[in-house]
């Protein structure tokens, strides 16, 4: 398989994008800022802000199909150079002052398709090249220069349309992943809600409770069923809080290796569990730092700076000391009863001023009022949601597994490594 070496400079015109007032957007037309940049490799289909812009500047800083955006300003050098490339055109688009866009020449309209050039310039091959070039003082820096010596290696036509074809169904089977575990998610809030909080959970007789008549009592959390209970989370679990060993000790951490360490960050997109994190404690830091290991199918807390992330352990981790780990015991409600519980529950009942981020605390924390109900309405709870958070975790790993799947193949692929066999197309 024959690739061939091009320079950026050979394929594309670099252009710099707008800086405007603070009071030139909000309205207008739409603007892709650094951020959608930043975190998409296809820039998204629907731009979310907006900016007033000339009908020159319309012309000029126009976005089409195949433009290849890189941010060009980072204070990490890591984030520098992130590419993501326009698969359509966007009417009356402009495009932000922090990033590059690099438009394709007729060659490279001949030579290259903007879904494979998407994914070879954010390739650790591509990534090594930006961070090669570019320049460290405040902040790192790209500019045309630095871009105009930056190169690509091409495969022929056939070849990028057969990856394309293997990438796309395993980002399918990715994104069908996550609409499902979001739909079971959603199924299990609302039965979560129908049950616990508007209390409409089947009696006896397998009408619902409350609207049945069902005897409710006062209590610190307002009416409840009568034979449900308030305790503090403290006697029903075994709440622990995380810990950070010394930044000093840079040795403690790994990226890849050692007991999973997780952060508030790490906590933002699970639904429900969590499996990894970014940072890994070596063993040594568990023990000199008297680090606290969650146990699996614990539940996991933020309580400071963000407050209300939630996820359940899906093995053995350690957390920095601003999550709280709701470890079962004999007295808790089980996990998924616990998860949903901490996700419906009202924070800003933790604290009297402005800002909970700054007034919750671990004492706060173990204080927290928890709503049990009754064995038997938990028990017939669980019959039905033990399958759904299964469900979930299930997708959950077939995800992790199609993503490292797609990180092993794409280098492999990208070189020409890998043959890529005729068959696949069909």
């Amino acid at each position: 398989m024959e690739f061939k070496k091009y320079l950026l400079s050979d394929l594309y015109h670099v252009s710099s994008g707008l800086s405007k007032k603070r009071e030139e957007f909000g309205f207008g037309y739409d603007f892709l800022t650094f951020k959608e940049v930043f975190h998409n490799i296809f820039l998204p289909d629907r731009l979310t802000e907006l900016a007033n812009t000339t009908d020159k500047e319309r012309e000029s800083c126009s976005i089409k199909k195949g433009d290849v955006f890189l941010t060009r300003t980072s204070e990490k050098l890591d984030e520098l150079g992130l590419s993501s490339v326009a698969l359509k055109d966007y009417q009356n688009a402009t495009f932000n002052g922090f990033t590059k866009r690099l438009r394709p020449k007729k060659l490279c309209t001949e030579i290259l398709l903007p879904k494979y050039a998407a994914f070879y310039y954010r390739s650790q091959n591509f990534r090594n090249q930006i961070t090669s070039f570019a320049s460290m003082t405040t902040r790192a820096s790209l500019n045309n220069e630095m871009i105009s010596k930056l190169t690509i290696e091409i495969p022929p036509i056939i070849y990028q349309e057969k990856f394309i074809y293997i990438i796309d169904n395993l980002l399918k089977k990715e994104k069908n992943n996550f609409l499902i575990v979001s739909t079971l998610e959603e199924i299990s809030q609302i039965l979560f809600k129908r049950w616990f909080i508007d209390f409409e959970f089947p009696n006896e007789e397998g009408h619902p409770y409350r609207s049945s008549g069902g005897e409710m009592i006062k209590s610190n959390l307002g009416e409840i069923p009568s034979r449900f209970t308030i305790s503090k989370a403290n006697d029903i679990f075994d709440i622990n809080i995380g810990k950070t060993p010394s930044r000093k000790d840079k040795e403690m951490f790994s990226k890849n290796m050692g007991v999973v360490w997780a952060s508030i960050a790490d906590l933002k997109n699970q639904k429900p569990f969590i499996f990894d994190s970014k940072e890994y404690l070596i063993s040594e830091a568990i023990t000199k730092y008297n680090v606290k290991i969650v146990p699996k199918q614990s539940v996991l807390l933020s309580f400071k700076l963000t407050v209300g992330r939630v996820a359940i352990t899906a093995q053995e981790m350690a957390t920095n000391e601003a999550i709280a780990h709701f470890n079962q015991n004999n007295n808790s409600p089980g996990a998924e009863y616990t998860y949903l519980y901490l996700k419906n529950f009202n924070y800003e009942s933790l604290g009297n001023t402005s800002s909970i981020a700054t007034a919750v605390n671990s004492k706060i924390i173990k204080d927290m009022l928890i709503l049990v109900p009754n064995n038997e309405v938990l028990i017939k709870f669980y019959k039905m949601i033990k399958l759904l958070f299964e469900q979930i975790k299930n997708l959950q790993t077939e995800i992790i597994t199609l993503q490292k799947n797609r990180d092993t193949l794409l280098p492999k692929l990208l070189s020409g490594e890998i043959e890529i066999s005729e068959e696949l197309m069909v």
